[in-house]
This record gives structure tokens, C-alpha cells and sequence, in this order.
């Protein structure tokens, strides 16, 4: 790996020496400038071409610069999909900078809505950036984030085309960029690595963010060799806000309620203000803040799908040990954000990017099991049980980026080192922590009345389900589980430098750029978990003791009765008390590891080194980018050793992938506004920090728990990425996109699901057993479609109507998953056949009206299905060995666990009245979409949870809209 890095070392030298002459060369002058709106408002992406010479995009701050022009006067063209193209006209003198700040007016009188709502204005942004972009680039702006009620960055980005979300409690949490795995997508903020706060994985979730701290979502789904190469599904960047040249100053107020569980209540509010200063305006501020409460009521049931023998010999469908769950949540999320920047010159600055996010995901649950006894033995008594629980985990994700850009003549150098730090406290399962009450009732008459069931998605249950489980009286106090000790974090420290040079092959435009990177990784968990069992059962505290009050007679919409609340806070109160009814010794509590170990501890440090070199070229019609990267890893790893009760197991490994990228813009039209795209690019996924190691660890969120076991076996993973895009820009504000792309992967991790089985690390005689490996080979293929216009040249009222929709379809197969227990290929995990969003927009006057349609198709979560039963092998000839094959088969209740397909409506409107201050009310989830998981088939579920819709009211207040 050093040499590749010496190589690169030797091209950067030759570079640097070729450059320097160039940059002592006096006899040739500068082109600087802004690209604004007739508002004021900057532009970024214009791309501003010189009369028989080079041409540039302005960038973020809606600046430019074209250096080494000869002197002589230029007419400068600068185009931007939605306004007018304007041609001014600049003088460059030798040894000088000539100044050209241009302003830009809406292509016609009826397009003044691109420069008056701020949504459309944002639009119009990204749509320029996407164009401009080497690769194929997705972009949100905050202006369209916030059009829409996005309790956080997922749910945004969940409107994009080719993304689909794993929502939670409500939100979005994690984003799925074409129909891949969270694992296959890395996320950035300003371009810096963001570590995820979770144990044992690296993806991040997203719903630790608030919207409202953004600039925009850039969603990178083709890689190149100045990007890290762990996005083999894309790359998600957050732009943080900076100053631009009018003063920024905004407020804002919501708050609202759920009506669910006796009504839920929501609230938040924010903040931004920013500035440049100085007579020169080179020193540029900006600051943000934002907090929000979310008072979050679930209603869940969580059902264990199984097939038992009926009387006959023929098998048949059963619901064993159902859930009946209460979720009561007090979700608090709170972060700043803050940039600083400073210009040394026209052409040299500094910078500094920050932004910290915390997000308490505090709730208490209720859960009732009942004692179902119909076809299928359970072990031990089949009898009720009560569990109460608190949820107590605290996400933390931090950055801090400090950097610069200086141009030399015709030379360009980028530098930047980071720190990115994640934290989640009280990580294991999930943060949480039970108090377990079972029957003292003996045997339980309790049988799900199959009969009587006329839809298998509310299935009926006898009464004495309901009497025997509901009854404090007979709930006795067997287990307290306390797990908020400890938790999981990872420090990123990284540094990159960046050298490009412009030149010239005849008249044709080119960029070499080489650069090198290093990310230093140190993650860990060092949480764990103690278990109190009564010193004599015969005597512990019955359920009533410890009742609240708490009733929901509209319980699943008045399908189910449910019982008490009984109090988790009650319950610790009497364990402090008497802290010699209760003991941790293992030999009555067994499940129990001593103080300060738990199997789900481990220590990684890891070093990714990288170095690349690329090059564009212009040619008439064609701008060709090419390149290679190289990424090295390097890793170290101590994991809990089952032997000693100890983190002792020492591991180690190492791996060096070759990335080689090229991509070609071919355009179609002498304006720019069409044009086709050819990508190919080579990713890579390294597996995740528990699977490196031997640790365990256990959901308790399902029903078993799930118990997810180590693999440092695991190869990584590669994706050969191809990728075909036509696009058309509209008049007068719009665009078409329609593409195909190809994923070629090598070595695929896939999630492997078992059981319920007895497994080292589970607290119940049996558990659900996950386990990662790699499954041989994969692919997967689809298509996207994106339509974008404002269609302001209709005539009166018509002419505020606009609409933004996309539709993606996904197809995909993994081979060779769990050989020897499954013949088939079935599709990737996180693979959804279609997904599409559709929002019509209205801008009219003060008026601002919006409509979220999303969906999401059902997909893979966990592979679940053996072809066999009884944990046979299937045979050479794919027959089972004792003629056993899972009844059903595979869209049966011992099938693949799947997600449910999603389909939710949001919408928004907003009144401006006057002054800077606007009226918003909002709409989230108006059509009650569930959430959850089944086995095979939709019928055969193991989770449904509702939320019914979140109401917001609120005003904002800015500044710059008073003016």
C-alpha cells in the first residue's frame, strides 16, 4: 500500500514544480465575482463562461474566480436554469483583478415566483447544483426541507428519488440509498466522516439531527476518487449554513399535539442569525440553534408467527405468546451549528465548520404477554406476563472541521483537518432497561380464536386472554433488569490536502488534482448490564403494589382492551428501599454477568489511509472525469472473552482496496439543458465494528429477545457501480431525469436470522440468533425517474401549481445465502421493488401550500427462511433428508422477516403576514400508516404499530423576507 502513496507523493512534487513557474507569470489577470438575484439573494452553481475562453461555477457563496486570462475586454455569459442568461461585459488588465458582480432577472414576468418563495428559490439552487455536478448528485435545500413537516434530516432525505427509509418511533432513522443496506451509505458533515453513535455499527442515525440546522442535503450516488470510497449505495453530505452577503436573521415557533394515548404534545423552536463584517466584508459569521420535544404514543402488537400440528397431521398457521404494547415517549432533541470564514483574499481563505446535535430518545413502555396455549408447546409454564420498561438512551454526534482553499496562478490547494466524535450512553438494547412481572397463575386458558378471526392483521384471542393477563393481582415481581451503565463511542480524527492544477491540451479546458487522506478511528463499548432477581420469590412484590393510574380505552383504535399501567419509577423506588430483598448472584439471577463485563463490550482502532489522483478534460460537447483511489485499513480489536468474563480477545486485520472511477457528461443542446451521463465507479463497505469482533448482544425490543453475534471471519464488502442518466432542465423552472443503474457486488454481507434457539448471551430459554456473513456474490439493477416544474405560465390562479415526484424501481438477488439450509436467491436485504414521492406545490401571492406523498415497498430485513425443517441440510438434488420442508415455504410464517410497505401523507401551508412573519400549520402521517415487521407474507405479521397524525401551528420570522 506505501508505494501506491509514494507514487502519488512523487506526481504531487512534479505538479507543485510545474506549477510554479506558472503562478510567477504577471503578463495575464483575474476574473472574480458574485452571481445574485434581483432579491439580493446569492446563486450558487451559475456557471459563467468567458467569450472564446474558460469558463467556472460559482460556488456556495454564489462567488467565482477565472484566473490567468490574457488581458483584453470579454463578454461574460452566465446561464442559471429558471432565470434569463445575461451577458456583461469585463476588462482584465495584466497583473490585476477585474471585478464582475452579476445580477440575474426570472427568465419572464410570470417565472417572479423563483425570486419571491423561498422554496422555489431553493429549488432553483439545486437544481443548478445537480447540474454542474461531475457526478450524479442529488440535492435537497434547506428552503424545500423545511416546505415540509421533517421531524429530522432522514425524514427530508426520504424525499429523494431512489431513497427509502427504516422509520422508528414515527421518524425516519435510517436512509436506504437504492435499495441498499444503511451500512452501504456513509454520511458527512462539510465533508467529514461522521462516526456513528450506536455500538457496533457505522451507519448513522439520522434522526440525531435536526432539520432545521441544514443548508441542504447533497446525496452523492456516484463515487469519485476525491471521495471516500465506503458509499457503495452513495454518500449523504450535510451542508451546515453559512454567512452570505445580506445579514441573516430567523426565528420560529411550532408546537402541536398527537391524539394518542390521552393525547401526545409536540413543540419547537429555532434560530439563525449570521453576518459578514469589515468594510471588505471578508470575515463572515453564522449561527444556528434549534430544540424540539416530541411527545410520542405508540400502540403495538407483536404477535410470534409459527406453525404447529394439527390433530389431522397437516400443518397449520398459529400466533404463540402475542405482545400487547404501550410506548409513552419524551423525545428531546437539541444542536447548534456554526461556521466562521475569513478571507485572506481574493483568492485565499480560511474556515471553520461546526455542529453538535444531542438527542434524548427518553420513553417508558407497557407490555402485556398473554399465556397462549393452543397447538404448540412452550417451555416452562405458558402462563401471562407483564414487563415494564424505561428507555434512557442519549445520542450525541459532534464535528469540528478547520480548513482552507488558496489559489496560485493557475493552481488550486484544499487542507482540512477534523474531529468527529459520536457518543450514545446506555447502549444496550436499544437503552433500555426491564422490570419482568410473570403469573402466579399455573396453566393458562388462553388460545388465539382462529375462528373467529376474520382479518389475520387483528387477530382474536379468547377472554380469558385478557382476564388472566390483565389481572395485577396475579403478576409477581421476577426479574429487575438494570442496563444504564456505561456507553458506546467513537473519535474520528482526520486530515485531507487536496492539489489541483488547470491547464490547457490545445484549446480544450483540463484539471489534474492528487490528493491524500487519513482517518484515525477509535471506538468502543464498554456498557453493561446488571440483573436483580427477589432473594425469595415465594414473596416478591405483587403488580399491584405498583399500579399509576395510567388507562387508554381507545387501545389499537378499540380493536383490544388494555390493562393498567404499572409504574417503572414505583418499582425502582421500592428496589431502593429494600435492598435486601433482591440479589445480582448469578446462581440465582443466571443470566447475569458480573459488575463491569458484559459480552457486548469491545475496543477497535481503526486506520483508514487513502491517496487518489484524477483528471477532467473538456471537449466540445464532452467533460471526461477519470481517476483511481487507493484505501488502506488497518485494524485492531479487543472483544469480551465468554471464558474469563474478561475484554481480553485480542484480533487484527488489514485489507488495501483499489477504486477506480470515470464518468462522462455528454451534452445534448448548445444551452446546456440536456444532456446524457455514463458512470462507473467501484465502492467498497468494511463489515461492522461488533462483527470484527466476538461480541454479542441482545434486542430485547423484540419478542424473543434477538441476540446478535460477532463474525471476524468477514471479508469486506465490494460494489462495482454503473450508471446511465439523461437529463433536461426546464423553463421555466423544472427538470427531467430518468436513469438506470447497475451494482455488481463481490462478497455481500447479509444478516443471517434463526430460532428462537438457545444462544450464548440470551436472557430467555430461547432467542431470534443474528449473525453476519458473507453470501458469495450479488447484484442489484433499477431504475429512477424525477419530474420537477412550476407551471407559471398558466393562466390566473393556475399559475401557482407546481409538483416534484419520483418513482424508482429496485430488482436484485444474492447468491449462495446460508448454504446448505436454502436453495433459492432471494432479493438483497433493504432491497424495495417500487418507491416513489409525489408532492404538488402552490406559491400564489402569501399563500404556500404543500402535499408529501411517500412510499416505500415492503423489503428484506433479516434472512430468515431455511428450506428445511429442523434445521436439516438440504441435499445435493435440493431435497430435504427427511422429506421436511418448511411448511409453507418461503412466503410462509417461518419465511424471511420483511419490512411493511410505507404510504404516508404530510402537508403544509403557510400564510405571509407581512413584516417577516409568517403562519405555518402542518400535517405528519394524516392517513395512520403502520409500522412493522412479518414473517413471509403480510398476513404473518410479528409487529404492528400505529401512530395516528402529528398537528403543528407555529410562526417564523425573517429578516430577509421583511425586507
Amino acid at each position: 500500500m506505501h508505494r501506491y502513496f509514494g507514487i502519488l507523493a512523487f506526481v504531487l512534487m512534479l505538479n507543485l514544480i510545474w506549477a510554479a513557474p506558472a503562478a510567477a507569470q504577471t503578463d495575464r489577470g483575474t476574473i472574480t465575482g458574485t452571481v445574485k438575484d434581483t432579491s439580493g439573494a446569492i446563486l450558487p452553481g451559475a456557471r459563467v463562461e468567458i467569450q472564446q475562453g474558460p469558463s467556472t461555477i460559482s460556488d456556495g457563496q454564489g462567488q467565482f474566480i477565472i484566473t490567468k486570462v490574457a488581458p483584453g475586454t470579454y463578454n461574460a455569459t452566465v446561464n442559471y436554469v429558471g432565470f434569463a442568461p445575461t451577458t456583461a461585459s469585463v476588462t482584465v488588465t495584466a497583473g490585476q483583478i477585474a471585478h464582475l458582480n452579476v445580477v440575474l432577472n426570472p427568465a419572464s414576468q410570470n417565472d417572479t415566483v423563483l425570486v419571491t418563495a423561498e422554496r422555489a428559490h431553493g429549488e432553483a439552487e439545486a437544481i443548478n447544483e445537480e447540474r454542474v455536478a461531475d457526478n450524479i448528485l442529488n440535492v435537497l435545500p434547506s428552503e424545500v426541507i423545511t416546505s415540509l413537516p421533517n421531524a429530522n434530516i432522514a425524514d427530508a432525505v426520504g424525499r429523494l428519488p431512489g431513497v427509502t427509509l427504516e422509520r422508528d418511533e414515527g421518524e425516519g432513522k435510517y436512509v436506504q440509498i437504492r435499495g441498499t443496506e444503511p451500512r452501504l451509505a456513509n454520511l458527512t458533515i462539510d465533508g467529514v466522516e461522521v462516526p456513528s453513535p450506536e455500538g457496533g455499527v457505522r451507519q448513522v442515525k439520522l434522526d440525531v439531527i435536526p432539520a432545521d440546522l441544514i443548508e441542504s442535503v447533497q446525496i452523492n450516488k456516484t463515487l469519485q476518487p476525491n471521495m471516500n470510497g465506503d458509499a457503495i449505495g452513495g454518500s449523504v453530505n450535510l451542508v451546515t449554513k453559512k454567512a452570505g452577503d445580506r445579514p441573516t436573521l430567523s426565528v420560529y415557533g411550532l408546537g402541536g399535539f398527537t391524539p394518542i394515548d390521552n393525547t401526545r404534545y409536540v413543540g419547537e423552536v429555532g434560530a439563525t442569525a449570521g453576518n459578514r463584517f469589515g468594510a471588505q466584508k471578508r470575515l463572515g459569521v453564522m449561527i444556528s440553534g434549534s430544540y424540539d420535544y416530541n411527545g410520542r404514543g405508540i400502540d403495538d402488537i407483536e404477535p410470534v408467527p409459527a406453525v404447529a400440528t394439527a390433530a389431522d397431521g397437516t400443518s397449520v398457521y398459529d400466533i404463540t405468546t402475542p405482545a400487547f404494547r404501550e410506548y409513552l415517549y419524551n423525545r428531546r432533541r437539541y444542536g447548534f451549528g456554526g461556521s466562521v470564514d475569513y478571507k485572506l483574499s481574493e483568492n485565499s481563505n480560511l474556515y471553520v465548520h461546526t455542529l453538535y446535535s444531542d438527542f434524548q430518545d427518553y420513553g417508558r413502555r407497557y407490555e402485556y404477554v398473554l399465556g397462549t396455549n393452543d397447538f404448540i408447546p412452550l417451555p416452562g409454564p405458558n402462563v401471562p406476563s407483564f414487563t415494564t420498561e424505561a428507555r434512557d438512551p442519549d445520542f450525541q454526534v459532534a464535528s469540528l472541521s478547520i480548513g482552507g482553499d488558496h489559489v496560485f496562478g493557475t493552481s488550486l490547494i484544499n487542507w482540512q483537518f477534523a474531529v468527529g466524535r459520536s457518543r450514545m450512553l446506555n447502549p444496550i438494547g436499544g437503552g433500555e432497561s426491564h422490570d419482568q412481572f410473570v403469573s402466579t397463575l399455573t396453566a393458562s386458558n388462553c388460545q388465539w380464536n382462529s375462528a373467529a378471526t376474520k382479518n389475520l392483521l387483528l387477530p382474536v384471542f379468547t377472554s380469558p386472554c385478557f382476564s388472566e393477563a390483565y389481572d395485577p393481582t396475579t403478576l409477581q415481581l421476577q426479574q429487575i433488569q438494570d442496563s444504564a451503565h456505561g456507553k458506546t463511542a467513537q473519535l474520528n480524527l482526520e486530515g485531507t490536502v487536496s492539489y489541483a492544477k488547470n491547464y490547457h491540451i490545445g484549446s480544450h479546458t483540463s484539471t489534474f488534482e492528487t490528493g491524500f487522506y487519513i482517518r484515525n478511528a477509535h471506538k468502543f463499548d464498554d456498557s453493561f448490564e446488571i440483573d436483580y432477581c427477589p432473594t425469595n420469590p415465594g414473596t416478591a412484590p405483587l403488580a399491584s403494589q405498583f399500579l399509576n393510574g395510567f388507562t387508554n380505552h381507545n387501545y389499537y383504535n378499540g380493536h383490544y382492551p388494555y390493562g393498567p399501567g404499572v409504574s417503572w419509577d414505583k418499582i425502582r423506588s421500592y428496589f431502593k428501599a429494600n435492598p435486601g430483598a433482591f440479589t445480582s448472584d448469578p446462581t440465582i439471577c443466571p443470566q447475569n454477568f458480573p459488575q463491569g463485563g458484559n459480552s457486548n463490550n469491545f475496543d477497535l482502532v481503526e486506520r483508514v489511509t487513502a491517496g487518489y489522483v484524477m483528471n477532467s478534460f473538456d471537449f466540445r460537447r464532452f467533460h471526461l472525469v477519470g481517476g483511481v483511489r487507493f484505501e488502506g485499513t488497518q485494524d485492531n480489536t479487543i472483544s469480551f472473552d465468554n471464558s474469563t468474563g474478561t475484554l481480553s480477545f485480542p484480533g487484527e486485520g488489514s485489507c488495501t482496496s483499489i477504486l477506480p472511477s470515470v464518468s462522462l457528461r455528454m451534452r445534448l443542446d448548445s444551452q446546456n439543458n440536456s444532456a446524457l451521463r455514463f458512470v462507473y465507479a467501484r465502492g467498497l463497505s468494511r463489515p461492522d465494528p461488533s462483527f470484527l469482533t466476538t461480541a454479542t448482544s441482545v434486542d430485547n425490543s423484540t419478542t424473543p429477545p434477538t441476540v446478535t453475534i460477532g463474525n471476524p471471519a468477514l471479508k469486506p464488502e465490494h460494489g462495482d457501480n454503473f450508471d446511465v442518466l439523461y437529463e433536461r432542465y426546464l423553463t421555466p423552472l423544472g427538470s427531467i431525469q430518468a436513469g438506470f443503474f447497475y451494482k455488481r457486488l463481490s462478497d455481500p454481507i447479509v444478516s443471517l436470522l434463526s430460532g428462537p434457539r438457545p444462544s450464548v448471551g440470551c436472557p430467555n430459554p430461547a432467542c431470534f440468533v443474528n449473525q453476519a456473513a458473507n453470501s458469495g456474490s450479488a447484484y442489484i439493477a433499477g431504475l429512477e425517474l424525477s419530474f420537477q416544474q412550476h407551471f407559471s405560465y398558466l393562466p390566473g390562479l393556475l399559475s401557482g401549481l407546481g409538483v416534484s415526484a419520483n418513482y424508482s424501481y429496485a430488482t436484485s438477488q444474492a447468491r449462495n445465502v446460508n448454504p446448505g439450509f436454502r436453495v433459492d436467491s432471494p432479493a438483497l436485504l433493504r432491497q424495495a421493488p417500487n418507491t416513489f414521492n409525489i408532492s404538488p406545490t402552490y406559491d400564489r401571492g402569501r399563500l404556500s401550500l404543500r402535499v408529501g406523498m411517500a412510499y416505500n415497498g415492503a423489503n428484506i430485513f433479516s434472512y430468515f427462511f431455511s428450506a428445511c425443517q429442523n434445521g436439516d441440510q438440504v441435499q445435493p438434488n435440493g431435497v430435504c433428508p427427511n422429506a421436511d420442508p418448511t411448511p409453507f415455504g418461503v412466503k410462509g410464517p417461518l419465511g424471511d422477516l420483511y419490512l411493511y410497505s410505507h404510504f404516508q401523507v404530510d402537508a403544509q401551508g403557510s400564510v405571509y403576514l407581512g413584516k417577516g412573519l409568517t403562519a405555518i400549520a402542518s400535517g405528519l402521517n394524516l392517513n395512520n400508516q403502520v409500522f412493522g415487521f412479518y414473517f413471509g407474507s403480510p398476513q404473518f405479521f410479528t409487529q404492528r404499530e400505529f401512530y395516528k397524525p402529528t398537528y403543528t401551528f407555529g410562526l417564523r420570522w425573517d429578516l430577509q423576507h421583511e425586507r
